[in-house]
């Protein structure tokens, strides 16, 4: 494995002594000759890092033992936030989804926190703090039938720590192995990857160097350390370690799906169906509104899809259930009716449009499909079994 000279590679040596006084060997991936660590002696050839394309995608985890009894995500949170408060870290509130600081429309992680300091030249904070905080991540929408442990929105339980040293970013990791372990999640089961990354998020090319831990071949978070380039100031030092909570959630309880926790335990159908109401359900209980451009162009591009594939589902229970969910870990800028209305208007907008179309009738207002063929039927003089036959031909 090539590593960079100079401080990356300093702190790979400093990573090194960390992994071997806490009984980590290290050893090299044979699929994709990555540096990793393990607590086990591994045979040559079962030195696999972990990574999906190196050990063909299988979770090995679920055949673990399992806990007694089964952890909700809110205990879940509950307790890595309570660990984290009694080692010093302040909790920090989750930012809004939609996000104008940064090079994304959406939060897709919790070290968004200090994109305003990146981007605007702020002044740095340098307190240590913990973050259960939302994201959305779209470009993973067409695998979430495919790829289990896959999802667009998750909650990335984080800790941050901007101006941090190599030695302080190392203790914060340790802090998550304690964590994790106390979760039932034991280092035995664990491997850690160590790899280098070039990145840029605006303000010029930097190396990071990561620690991705993955749990009986599932990957549930990485350590980060960056150092951002700054225009009028020295390169600012992150640590920024995350996880996704639904993931860690899925490790400790073990269950065959991912989905298995994540969908109202009564209902049934496409893992895809119930993720495009999950994220929905984020955005406008954000105050997303559907839009051609910025995060209202995703929420639109995902209610179509929930239009062309799911119509005639009961959408608005599930969406409701999804509210719910999302309003444990971030303050709601609406109440659940007038989320799930907002969702159903966009939705059936394009149901209202094909039917319009199909039939050559007058047009759709901002109005639900019933009140559409309602006043086609009554006001119109539309034949109703037309409409009902073009509804049809929409499902397909």
């Amino acid at each position: 494995m090539e590593l960079e000279s100079g401080p990356t590679s300093i702190n790979v040596e400093s990573v090194r002594r960390f992994m071997s006084c806490n009984g980590w060997r290290e050893y090299l991936c044979v699929g994709c000759g990555k540096v990793f660590f393990s607590k086990q002696t591994l045979k040559p050839y079962a030195r696999v890092c972990g990574w999906h394309k190196c050990d063909k995608g299988e979770y090995p985890f679920r055949t673990y033992s399992k806990r007694k009894k089964m952890l909700t995500l809110k205990q879940i949170n509950e307790k890595i936030t309570e660990y984290f408060r009694l080692k010093g870290f302040g909790t920090g509130t989750p930012m809004n989804i939609a996000n104008f600081e940064g090079r994304t429309d959406l939060v897709v992680a919790g070290v968004q926190m200090f994109d305003d300091i990146i981007h605007r030249n702020q002044e740095i904070r340098d307190n240590k703090v913990f973050v259960a905080q939302p994201c959305v991540r779209t470009q993973f929408q067409q695998l979430v039938d495919s790829r289990e442990g896959t999802s667009t929105s998750f909650v990335n339980v984080c800790t941050e720590k901007m101006g941090a040293e190599f030695s302080e970013h190392l203790q914060s990791l340790d802090h998550w192995c304690t964590v994790l372990s106390g979760l039932g999640l034991h280092m035995n089961d664990f491997v850690i990857v160590m790899r280098t990354s070039l990145n840029d998020w605006g303000t010029g090319k930097f190396s990071a160097l990561e620690l991705f831990l993955s749990y009986g071949g599932l990957e549930l978070g990485d350590a980060a350390y960056l150092l951002i380039p700054q225009t009028n100031r020295p390169a600012i030092a992150i640590s920024d370690i995350g996880f996704g909570l639904e993931r860690i959630a899925w490790a400790i309880n073990k269950t065959d799906s991912y989905f298995d926790t994540l969908m109202p335990l009564t209902a049934m159908g496409a893992r895809e169906m119930f993720d495009l109401c999950r994220t929905v359900a984020l955005l406008v209980l954000c105050g997303v509104q559907a839009a051609n451009k910025g995060p209202g162009l995703q929420f639109r591009r995902f209610a179509k899809l929930l239009s062309e594939k799911y119509y005639g589902t009961d959408l608005d229970s599930i969406l409701a259930y999804y509210f719910d969910y999302w309003a444990q870990f971030i303050k709601p800028s609406i109440n659940r009716d007038g989320a799930v209305q907002l969702v159903r208007l966009e939705v059936e907008r394009f149901i209202n449009l094909k039917v319009c179309e199909a039939l050559n009738l007058p047009p759709p207002r901002n109005e639900t499909t019933e009140a559409y063929l309602d006043r086609l039927v009554y006001t119109c003089n539309i034949n109703i079994y037309e409409l009902r036959k073009a509804i049809q031909t929409c499902k397909t």
